[in-house]
């Protein structure tokens, strides 16, 4: 990509986040939201630097299922959630409905994310997982698997009595893991000061949303805003990582 090309879009990264950011009434930050330098932390977000994750190279993504059963069951989520992630960061991601058989524990095409579906995938219940492929030499989120266990779905109300909010949960752990992979991390921190970092211990608004990385189920839990980054916390980190593709050039 030519050198101008790259200076309009960091400046149409900036400027986008620039004008969410005066909307939105924040408590003061370890570090802006979106700066002129790369920058790995903000309120309510982190990146996966432990993965070897400082950007979200601007390249088109694509998520694969690597089965018909998860291709059926999950397409309409995927579809949701990656349109989503697009008019968040200015990037193009898409579904395919191509199955992609690269086995786990051998990474996918470059920027191919691969959605397994199957029960207890981690051996645990109700446990999913993302694995971020390769530590590439700069820095941006390859691509990797995501496995979902399966019994969100089979098993009935497995997060919820209410359909509704049973099903934002569902749509929640989908981005959460499709977060990791483009390289947020859970943002909990130590904020009562007892030295230890808890499950739930997360910024949160005055309404009491929390991050959508925050560990365990934070996000929005109604029909319309399930699956979305939230706008103080998870939206600025993915778009600070989008931005650091070129400022870490």
């Amino acid at each position: 990509m030519p050198f101008l090309s790259r200076r309009i879009r960091l400046a149409g990264i900036l400027t986008a986040v620039t004008a969410a950011l005066t909307a939105v009434v924040a408590a003061p930050s370890p570090t802006a939201a979106v700066t002129t330098t790369p920058t790995y932390e903000g309120r309510g977000w982190r990146a996966w630097t432990e993965r070897g994750i400082y950007s979200i190279a601007d390249e088109p993504y694509t998520i694969a299922f690597a089965d018909p059963a998860g291709q059926s069951v999950l397409t309409r989520y995927y579809q949701r959630i990656a349109a989503h992630f697009t008019e968040v960061t200015g990037i193009p991601m898409t579904v395919t409905t191509t199955l992609d058989l690269t086995p786990l524990g051998t990474c996918p095409a470059r920027r191919r994310i691969v959605v397994h579906y199957s029960h207890q995938p981690t051996g645990a219940r109700g446990m999913s997982e993302a694995s971020p492929c390769y530590q590439i030499s700069n820095g941006s989120a390859w691509g990797g698997h995501i496995e979902i266990d399966s019994e969100y779905w089979t098993q009935p109300a497995w997060f919820s009595s209410d359909p509704a909010k049973n099903d934002a949960y569902r749509t929640n752990t989908l981005a959460h893991e499709l977060g990791h992979i483009m390289g947020l991390a859970h943002p909990n921190k130590d904020l009562d000061g007892d030295g230890t970092v808890e499950d739930h211990e997360c910024v949160a608004t005055a309404t009491g949303t929390r991050p959508l990385m925050c560990f365990p189920r934070g996000g929005y839990y109604n029909s319309v805003d399930a699956g979305k980054f939230t706008p103080p916390f998870d939206q600025p980190g993915l778009q600070q990582l989008a931005a650091n593709w070129y400022l870490r050039q």
